[in-house]
């Protein structure tokens, strides 16, 4: 059996913030390709590409004895769920402002803490709780509802967020049965397998530079995956999803920088919100490790 090390939060916290890079990174590539390229034909690159770094974990792990699951039937409703999670926000990047998406996906803390608590009977203190909630509110603040028509776009972001707070609730559920790798393989493998079926319709064939993109692209998800996995066995989820939040000041920059989209000015108001409530949850976790740790002295 592992050994958890005291700080496992902690370290859950960091990898996080690290995946969220990689993955802001990503979907900005998915937004600039996505006026050529299919959904799923960017979908089976990131998933197909991906498989280069889970397979490098999976030698190391023993080979592929050691990804057969435990719970069947649970790794192949989470694959569903989070296959629908992607496609949703594959669709939607190239045709909607980048800044605006993420303000919507910024929902998923609410419903994953919602989700945590009958699905994992993880306890959330009302410390926590008011964190998420205020930090949804600077969220609100940012998407501006009084100006802000609600499209068909956004209710599929709200749809795929949702689906990416079950398929995240339900890896740290089968983290009790089945290990990182178990995830991590048949999710690159089914999802890079369905994307085949639905790219080959669609299909367009890579220009030379693209390829390279399109390479880049999958490594940034692999790796973005891997930490994000090991992110969620490591930590509660009520601690890891107000860091969600810290993404959005990559958002703004790629959107600025990149596509020339500029945030409104709701979105300086609701920024301090967004990240001061994931620094209060870093803070409150701190706080928690150091009395563990006091606790189990001799």
């Amino acid at each position: 059996m592992s050994i958890i090390p005291k700080h496992a939060a902690l370290l859950g916290i960091y990898l996080k913030v690290g995946s969220l890079v990689l993955f802001c990174t990503m979907d900005a590539m998915v937004k600039a390709l996505g006026s050529t390229y299919d959904a799923f034909q960017l979908m089976l690159f990131r998933s197909a590409i991906a498989m280069a770094p889970v397979a490098v974990i999976i030698w190391r792990a023993g080979g592929l004895k050691s990804v057969r699951p435990n719970r069947p039937w649970l790794q192949a409703l989470r694959i569903i769920v989070a296959f629908g999670s992607t496609l949703g926000f594959f669709y939607v990047f190239p045709r909607m402002p980048l800044v605006d998406a993420y303000a919507i996906s910024y929902a998923a803390p609410l419903f994953m803490v919602a989700l945590s608590v009958p699905m994992l009977g993880e306890p959330v203190g009302w410390r926590r709780w008011t964190a998420v909630v205020v930090g949804f509110l600077g969220v609100l603040i940012m998407l501006d509802p009084w100006g802000m028509d609600i499209h068909a776009m956004s209710l599929i972001v709200l749809g795929a967020t949702f689906c990416y707070s079950l398929s995240t609730v339900m890896l740290r559920l089968l983290s009790r049965h089945d290990s990182d790798v178990v995830a991590l393989f048949w999710l690159s493998l089914a999802t890079s397998a369905a994307s085949l079926v639905g790219a080959v319709p669609a299909w367009v064939w890579p220009t030379s530079i693209d390829w390279l993109w399109l390479i880049v692209m999958g490594l940034l998800g692999g790796v973005a995956q891997i930490l994000n996995t090991r992110a969620w066995r490591l930590a509660p989820t009520a601690v890891l999803a107000p860091f969600d939040y810290t993404s959005i000041v990559l958002a703004m920059l790629f959107g600025y920088l990149w596509f020339k989209e500029e945030p409104s000015w709701t979105v300086w108001f609701g920024l301090p919100l967004v990240m001061g409530s994931g620094l209060y949850i870093l803070h409150r976790e701190r706080i928690r490790a150091r009395e563990r740790a006091l606790v189990s002295l001799p």
